[in-house]
């Protein structure tokens, strides 16, 4: 079914012993993902995102589900198709290794595949192999280039292409963190910045009650987590309402176009070094806070 290492001899010295195993068995998890995809098979050349491989499991699964987004591809002199879609393939942790390093994000590659049934994905049916094509290096050298925008009271942020979001340091309290919203229409990008800038305008006042909300309802948890050893030698037996606040140390501040805002704090050892996050609104004030894994 699965031909990832049926190329050629090189290919096959190269890639894991064990994940040839795994692929090239007739494993159900194959066979219901290749299901999912026409049987014809052919080469296309395509450019990769901003993120190389990735790996998801369902619940129960035994192998990861790889995923490489594409934002371009051919096949052999055809037409350039310019659209967001992505190679999928079942591998080991072995094998998804080997392809992080075989299809890096920001690159061209020629690959072997299926074309799904019903919609634009691409079953991978053959080693990725490292390309140069001319006018898909055009549309990579396009896409890597630096996107950044101006914004009055808040400073230049610059597009991070791996999560889609603009990004800035901005000073707070005499700190600094990093300000984020999503890549959207206009609007919506305007009206995220303007919450950032509502944000901006009282940073005591908002910082404030991020820690008070945060200590209000996770106060008791971070107690029982001290209780159960903590993970510093000074964690006192009952950590206070203000040892709470003052511990947390705000890392970022994602804003939203209907003015909704997440605070993300580091911990600050609370929970053993995990990200507190903090969710509320211009209007209804904060309303609901975290621990993050």
């Amino acid at each position: 079914m699965f031909k990832l290492f049926s190329k050629k001899k090189e290919e096959h010295a190269e890639a894991p012993q064990a994940s040839e195993q795994a692929v090239q068995s007739k494993h159900p998890e194959a066979s219901a993902l290749a299901a999912q995809f026409e049987t014809e098979e052919f080469d296309i050349l395509a450019v990769t995102g901003a993120n190389g491989f990735g790996g998801g499991k369902e619940p129960g699964a035994q192998l990861w589900t790889a995923t490489l987004p594409i934002t371009a591809w051919r096949e052999e002199d055809g037409p350039i198709h310019r659209e967001d879609t992505c190679l999928v393939s079942l591998a080991d942790d072995k094998l998804l290794e080997f392809l992080r390093r075989r299809a890096p994000r920001d690159s061209i590659i020629q690959a072997r595949v299926r074309k799904g049934l019903k919609d634009n994905r691409f079953l991978l049916v053959g080693l990725p192999t490292p390309m140069m094509e001319p006018e898909l290096k055009s549309i990579l050298d396009e896409q890597v280039k630096e996107v950044s925008l101006w914004v009055d009271g808040l400073g230049t942020f610059v597009l991070n292409r791996s999560v889609n979001w603009f990004q800035a340091d901005v000073q707070w309290l005499d700190q600094s963190i990093q300000f984020t919203y999503d890549r959207a229409d206009e609007g919506d990008m305007r009206r995220a910045q303007d919450t950032a800038l509502s944000l901006m305008s009282d940073q005591a006042g908002w910082d404030q009650k991020a820690r008070a909300f945060a200590a209000g309802q996770l106060l008791d948890l971070a107690n029982d987590w001290a209780q159960d050893g903590g993970c510093e030698e000074h964690d006192p037996e009952e950590i206070t309402r203000e040892e709470f606040m003052s511990r947390l140390e705000l890392e970022s501040i994602q804003t939203f176009p209907d003015g909704g805002f997440e605070f993300w704090f580091n911990d600050g050892a609370l929970f053993w070094g995990h990200s507190i996050r903090v969710e509320g609104s211009l209007t209804q004030g904060f309303t609901n806070a975290q621990m993050e894994g």
